[in-house]
């Protein structure tokens, strides 16, 4: 494996692994509102609640690129 390869791997999993910490902060002034009701909540709990179930799979996805298993 070259040099410029394994900089391109780390840097592509840096940038997945700051996606969802990035939008769950950037984001809450954007969707900083009561309305819309979705499962019960209001729809900035239910963003934080879906990012924090999202943001496991680009973690997992970033650390599988970094140790090589998947290609990029």
């Amino acid at each position: 494996m070259s040099e410029g390869e394994a900089g391109k791997r780390e840097r592509c999993a840096l940038y997945l692994a700051l996606i969802a910490p990035v939008i769950m902060i950037l984001g809450a002034p954007l969707i900083n509102r009561t309305e819309p009701y979705i499962a019960g909540m209001p729809f900035i709990f239910f963003w934080h609640l879906l990012w924090l179930i999202i943001g496991p799979i680009f973690l997992t996805t970033a650390y599988l690129i970094r140790i090589g298993k998947i290609k990029v």
